[in-house]
């Protein structure tokens, strides 16, 4: 059993790794072995070559962050480095990003950017941002005319921030404290001098926590989000009077009932009317708020999430979707009744919407990412789209990228499901290559630990089946897509139960695929990380389970390996205890050091591949390093790689290039064991 890393390591420690990055391979390639320039982003798994260029470099945009108050549309740009550019959407000739044109300098593959607002009047960006990707979010300026970027805040941590109407003044919510409990509070920046007061600091009974803060009509109140008791399933929605003497916090929504969701939309019907996306009920949905009376009325009862929602000129236009498919629709705002809807296979989300344009993405995992923007109008014949344009790779990209055939299946698990009393099944998708390999030899399949079952494309799994490997992704317990409930399930249990989910879908992948154990391994990142090396070292008799599956390998990314030392470094301590419980409580501790993978490092059997940020914050690299540490003591296949000044992702085409062939390295070497003599 290890010993738990000393209680008093800081933050800043915990963030400034005591040995530098490796990077991957390990060893220098011999004099004159540089690789060629048609290799550069071309991977090797056996005989076939992956070229990751169309799925990197040949829609080379992500992030994309809409103004449609000023009518702008801001994305990065990927490769090597990434560019922050702009699209001008008042420009009707403007059809392809190609057109966009270059904000700054700053390469955006070495810092977090979070989100942005344009500020035309000063011609700023103001960017909730870091400074070295290890997500000390912290608010910045850009000046479009010069390019320079500034930072404006120095906290700890900056939770989120919003403007008012006029945009003269941004509340925002910083963070201090280097280890929990931390102290949050409310502050007020004017924009033209960037002086900051400080109105009202949270308590322990009611914490300020990640939200993006509204304002009222009149610029008087602040809206946003705290927990109770720090408790994410004690979610409300607060306010604070600015004008008050001695501002005060109150609570809006009922502190009895369970909810993990209060979100303020931005804009207001009148000057008494806000809308607000809330769980109460088990699935997000629509609410009103009166501001005078301070009451709270649900309008609608989809039992599928709505994803999001934006007030437009024909109402409020929203996806309200699952893992089985979304739904773009039109709402009123007073009744909650749908007036138009169009079903949608794979994911929709709304990015936003204002007067009379929205702005909405749409992608399946065997369809690629794909944008558009679209004026909206209402007739005699109801609310509509008008004609608007798309934006998304060419045709030949699309199909280079579009490498898996996606297949959705039910898969058995161990209990029955409490609501229906029948056996549970766990929705998931089977991508398969397109180009099978022709050797049975190279066959392989990836289940994915954690976050799996989106109806998302998948850069990951497509990569993996240009290898011609397959991917099973499913919704474990605990996952998101299938209502309140659902994600409760793994409540105070991680590690537990989510695990032997795995094992099941594992053994389905067996007989469903024709596999053997030792060419089904798992993977996934961050909790999917933890999950990954946990599946590895699952000690049977857990929770009285005699379970276990003896997977053939394991690929984990940023992935924490000790619980108690994630939950006093990491920047989300309260997401471990909604998890894996209150490290202060004997018994929680007890079970939280139980269910750590550094605890069982014995048991692993099978070649693990940690692959870590050097400055992650999220998820400590400390946590894959000692892992890995542990495992070499004891003679364990085990491999870690390094990036150096990467965070919780790893950004950067030549990087990215990186991870994969450690990926693929390890997974040759398993193929080919698998296969024998």
């Amino acid at each position: 059993m290890r010993t738990p890393l000393v209680a008093t390591l800081t933050l800043l420690a915990a963030c400034a790794p005591p040995r530098a990055a490796k990077p991957y391979p390990n060893s220098e390639p011999p004099a004159g072995a540089a690789k060629p320039e048609a290799e550069v982003g071309v991977v090797r798994y056996f005989d076939r070559a992956v070229d990751l260029a169309p799925f990197l470099t040949g829609f080379p945009y992500t992030q994309w962050m809409p103004s449609l108050r000023t009518g702008k549309l801001f994305v990065l740009k990927t490769g090597e480095r990434y560019e922050l550019q702009v699209l001008d959407l008042a420009d009707d000739s403007i059809r392809d990003p190609i057109q966009a044109t270059k904000v700054s300098d700053v390469d955006w593959s070495q810092r977090s950017l979070w989100r942005l607002h344009h500020h035309a009047a000063s011609a700023t960006l103001w960017l909730h941002a870091d400074a070295r990707n290890d997500e000390r979010m912290n608010l910045w300026t850009l000046n479009l005319k010069t390019g320079a970027l500034e930072q404006v805040t120095d906290h700890d941590y900056v939770y989120g921030f919003g403007l008012d109407d006029a945009e003269s003044q941004i509340a925002y919510l910083p963070r201090a404290g280097e280890a929990p409990p931390y102290r949050t509070c409310l502050r007020v920046l004017d924009i033209a001098s960037k002086a900051a007061r400080e109105v009202v600091c949270d308590t322990p009974a009611l914490t300020f926590t990640w939200s993006s803060p509204r304002f009222s009509p009149d610029g008087r109140e602040v809206f946003f989000a705290a927990q109770v008791d720090g408790d994410r399933n004690r979610t409300q929605l607060v306010a604070v009077d600015l004008t008050a003497a001695r501002p005060v916090v109150r609570v809006l929504t009922d502190p009895k009932v369970t909810r993990t969701d209060a979100e303020l939309l931005e804009g207001w019907l009148d000057a008494d009317t806000a809308l607000l996306l809330a769980n109460d009920d088990g699935y997000r949905n629509l609410y009103s708020l009166s501001r005078k009376t301070g009451a709270i009325k649900q309008l609608t009862r989809f039992t599928e999430d709505l994803t999001s929602a934006f007030i437009t000129a024909i109402g409020v236009v929203g996806v309200h979707r699952s893992p089985l498919g979304s739904s773009l629709a039109v709402i009123d705002p007073r009744t909650g009744k749908v007036l138009a809807a169009r079903p949608l296979p794979g994911a929709a989300d709304v990015l936003e919407g204002r007067d009379g344009r929205v702005i909405w993405t749409h992608e399946a995992p065997d369809q690629y990412f794909e944008l558009n923007v679209q004026p909206v109008h209402a007739d005699a014949q109801g609310p509509a789209f008008g004609p608007g344009f798309s934006l998304g790779p060419a045709p030949a990209v699309r199909e280079a990228v579009a490498q898996c055939r996606a297949e959705r299946v039910k898969i058995p698990t161990f209990d029955r499901d409490k609501a229906t009393g029948k056996p549970r099944e766990l929705h998931a998708f089977v991508l398969t290559p397109r180009r099978p390999p022709a050797d049975p030899g190279h066959r392989l399949a990836l289940v994915e630990a954690f976050y799996g079952g989106e109806n998302h494309y998948s850069t990951f799994a497509n990569v993996m089946c240009a290898a011609g490997l397959t991917v099973v992704s499913p919704t474990v317990r605990g996952g998101d897509g299938f209502g309140k409930a659902f994600a409760a399930l793994n409540d105070r249990d991680l590690g537990g139960d989510e695990i032997v989910d795995l094992f099941h879908v594992a053994r389905w992948t067996e007989r469903t695929l024709g596999l053997k154990p030792a060419q089904i391994g798992v993977f996934g990142g961050s909790h999917g990380g933890y999950a990954t090396m946990r599946a590895l070292t699952f000690p049977p008799g857990t929770k009285g389970h005699a379970e276990r599956y003896e997977f053939g390998f394991g690929l984990a990314h940023a992935g924490f390996s000790d619980i108690k030392s994630f939950h006093d470094q990491c920047n989300i301590p309260d997401w471990v205890v909604l998890e894996s419980g209150d490290p202060s409580r004997p018994e929680d501790l007890a079970r939280m050091k139980d269910r750590s993978p550094l605890s069982h490092v014995d048991l692993l059997a099978a070649p693990l591949l940690l692959t870590h940020g050097s400055n992650d914050w999220r998820v400590p690299v400390g946590e894959s390093r000692a892992f890995h540490d542990r495992a070499r003591a004891l003679g364990k296949p085990v491999t870690l790689v390094e990036f150096a000044g990467q965070g919780h992702h790893i950004e950067g085409l030549g990087r990215i290039a990186e991870l994969y062939q450690a990926r693929f390295d390890l997974l040759q070497q398993v193929a080919a064991s698998a296969a024998g003599p």
